[in-house]
């Protein structure tokens, strides 16, 4: 155990659970439980524990403490409330790496300087551990309803990944949380930040996936996050049972972790165009039709915007640029809210 003494807080890190990641260069996000007399005297029903999340931050972009005093304001609405992580106490330290590393004596540029931040917050459960498929569909799509409403007031996630899919119990009812602002922007925030390539490899859209994205040539829309939360629910539905991760050589996608932007793209659009229509014999019918009809609706809509890419502009707006924003967002949800199976899913749960 070690301890951590800011501003009058003392936090206690506890070895034998963490979630870490290496490296020399990017965020290197480190989760650990801690513990804290201050705050437990401060917030009620600790009784989960906390987690301090400790990371790299990009010293240019707004910080995740702001982007959460935005997510706050947003609570009012049902959608919200409830379903954003509890910010504790959150400390950052002034000096970026530029200026550590010239005081060490290693020139570092300017541009891409990072800031290290520590977040204190509530423990959540994962969405990938202790749920059956009703209790994830149910889990997963509190977190989508979640997420439009945030992005209607202005807060764009911009990450949606498992580890950024929590859940808690609340009164024996199952809590979905969207967790993990540090890749977020605001739209009243004037910045770069629209157009650059923030998510995980494995769950960004397809249309993220491309050479252009690298470009700067394509801006992160509402639709694909939306794509992003399909994505995350078949990886969860094909890989794990029960909330059991499958053993290696059961489980599909590993490769998809260790592959670049450009080629994973290739491998998610080939699983795209060769999903099987009858379940595997160990997932639930319901959960797999409504996974095939989510992917027919992407695929219609990526053969959609392919089309447009070659169509020439006319009068009537026909050839419209395929990143074009979307304009109704409610409408692009009901593409998937409208399916029978998310009708039948949400009526069990």
């Amino acid at each position: 155990m070690k301890t951590c003494s800011l501003q009058c807080h003392s936090c206690h890190t506890q070895r034998d659970e963490r979630v870490t990641h290496y490296g020399l260069q990017g965020r290197a996000t480190n989760v650990v439980p801690v513990t804290s007399n201050a705050l437990v005297k401060r917030y009620e029903n600790l009784e989960d524990g906390m987690v301090a999340k400790i990371f790299w931050g990009g010293a240019s972009r707004t910080n995740e403490s702001k982007i959460l005093k935005s997510v706050e304001i947003a609570k009012v609405h049902d959608t919200v409330k409830d379903h954003i992580p509890e910010l504790l106490w959150h400390h950052t330290f002034t000096n970026p790496t530029s200026a550590i590393g010239e005081a060490l004596g290693i020139p570092e540029p300017t541009t891409g300087s990072r800031m290290l931040y520590i977040l204190v917050f509530r423990k959540l459960h994962p969405i990938t551990k202790k749920l059956n498929n009703t209790e994830l569909f149910n889990v997963w799509r509190q977190c989508v309803l979640c997420h439009l409403t945030l992005w209607k007031e202005g807060v764009y996630h911009r990450d949606i990944s498992p580890g950024n899919l929590m859940w808690y119990r609340k009164n024996s009812q199952l809590i979905g949380v969207l967790d993990d602002y540090d890749l977020s922007s605001l739209a009243n925030i004037v910045g770069p930040q629209g157009n650059e390539r923030t998510g995980t490899v494995p769950f960004m859209a397809l249309e993220l996936l491309s050479p252009s994205v690298q470009r700067g040539e394509v801006k992160h829309l509402y639709r694909h996050d939306l794509e992003s939360f399909m994505w995350v629910f078949a990886w969860i539905v094909l890989r794990y049972r029960q909330g059991v991760l499958l053993p290696r050589g059961l489980r599909p996608f590993d490769e998809w972790a260790t592959l670049g932007a450009v080629a994973c793209g290739k491998e998610k659009l080939f699983f795209l165009n060769n999903m099987e229509a009858s379940a595997p014999s160990d997932i639930d019918e319901d959960i797999w039709n409504f996974l095939v009809d989510s992917f027919l609706v992407l695929k219609k809509d990526a053969d959609n915007r392919y089309y447009l890419r070659f169509k020439r502009p006319s009068s009537s707006g026909e050839g419209r640029q395929p990143n074009a924003e979307d304009s109704d967002l409610d409408a692009v949800l009901s593409k998937f809210t409208s399916l029978e199976g998310w009708d039948k899913l949400s009526k069990s749960t």
